[in-house]
């Protein structure tokens, strides 16, 4: 398998300065460099930077992809817009979801790494599907660091004994980046499902939120004034959900369990959805053979016709169909003990359309085929 690695940058809050791209030309002549963006695929050879360190000076959003199996998403985040308090419970593990203060940013480092090899390249427009997971974590949504933290417990760096941290309600929801997200590090869909159990549901409480901003004290509420007048570029509805989440008013209560409880329940889960799995390919099995049994007992009704046919349409050059009624009579021949029937009668077809060799040679392909599957 060849190798592909490809890395791809973006600048969110700010645009890169004209001195930013030309630092960044240096490192590479062959990326696609922008205000906005850096992007580079390699077959042979690799990125000669740290990506940690690009990261922490240029970018607020990283997507890493290897085809031998490495996933890393790296987003950047000013302190000034996010409860970093509330973020550290949810990051534990040593390697697969880190936790890093830069200067006046916090680093969230997340990676993913499988055994099996990829045979794709990365899906264009990833990361941008990706980075609304910055502004859902300013507006206080915690489900990416509980989903961070269920990484850290699928690579087993959490151990059995460990307690989960506060469980965000509405993991049974997800937004459509933190989909992508499960996607992406290839979290553990039954440990989701088995977090998601002790998640409440996902309110609208806007109401209580505009409640909450009604009843802030004078001085409060001249502090946001002088916060937009300062920095009018920030989303400050944003920054006042967040505020509001810090409150605990949307802390879900309830009882906080073990990561080997977690690991039983997605046991459980992952039996029961092999189970579910296999019954419904069992029924469509048996869908797929009740059609087939019609369409034999429809076309035994006048076998010779259907050869007429055959040769009809290979005299027409109409190979596909006609190879696909060939098929239909060499699986009713074989179901009904006549398959020395079939091959006489095809060879004899053979003789008199012998200048059909593409026809033939199709059928040569394809014969080892099994019964019903073209």
């Amino acid at each position: 398998m060849s190798e592909y690695q490809c890395y791809e940058f973006v600048a969110l809050d700010r645009p890169l300065t004209a001195k930013h791209m030309a630092e960044l030309r240096r490192i590479s002549t062959r990326a696609e460099i922008s205000p906005t963006r850096f992007w580079n695929e390699y077959q042979w050879g690799d990125l000669k930077a740290d990506p940690a360190a690009l990261v922490g000076r240029y970018f607020d959003a990283h997507l890493y992809f290897a085809n031998w199996g490495t996933h890393r998403l790296m987003l950047r985040i000013p302190k000034a817009r996010l409860n970093t308090k509330a973020l550290k419970p949810f990051f534990v593990g040593e390697q697969t979801a880190k936790l890093k203060s830069v200067g006046e940013h916090i680093v969230l480092d997340l990676s993913s790494d499988t055994e099996e090899p990829e045979f794709g390249e990365e899906s264009p427009g990833l990361l941008a599907a990706l980075s609304p997971l910055r502004a859902e974590l300013m507006r206080g949504d915690l489900r990416c660091a509980y989903l961070a933290w269920l990484l850290a417990v699928d690579a087993e760096e959490v151990d059995d004994d460990a307690t989960e941290p506060p469980v965000p309600a509405g993991l049974a929801t997800l937004t459509t980046a933190q989909t992508v997200m499960v996607e992406f590090l290839r979290i553990d869909v039954d440990l989701l499902v088995a977090a998601a159990a002790g998640s409440a549901l996902l309110v609208d409480d806007s109401e209580s939120f505009r409640r909450w901003v009604a009843r802030l004290p004078v001085k409060e509420k001249d502090a946001w004034l002088r916060r937009a007048a300062d920095a009018p570029e920030l989303a400050l509805g944003g920054e006042m959900l967040r505020a509001y989440c810090a409150t605990g008013k949307r802390e879900q209560t309830g009882v906080r369990r073990k990561v080997a409880e977690l690991r039983a329940a997605a046991a459980r889960q992952c039996a029961l959805r092999e189970g579910a799995e296999a019954e419904r390919a069992k029924r469509a099995k048996a869908a797929a053979e009740g059609v087939t049994r019609r369409r034999l007992n429809n076309l035994a009704r006048d076998v010779d016709a259907a050869w007429v046919k055959v040769e009809a349409l290979v005299a027409s050059s109409s190979y596909d169909e006609a190879a696909k009624l060939a098929a239909d009579l060499r699986d009713l021949a074989t179901r009904d003990g006549q398959a020395a029937g079939f091959v006489k009668r095809f060879d004899a077809m053979r003789k008199r359309q012998s200048r059909r060799r593409a026809f033939f040679d199709r059928w040569k392909r394809r014969v080892e085929v099994e019964p019903g599957e073209w």
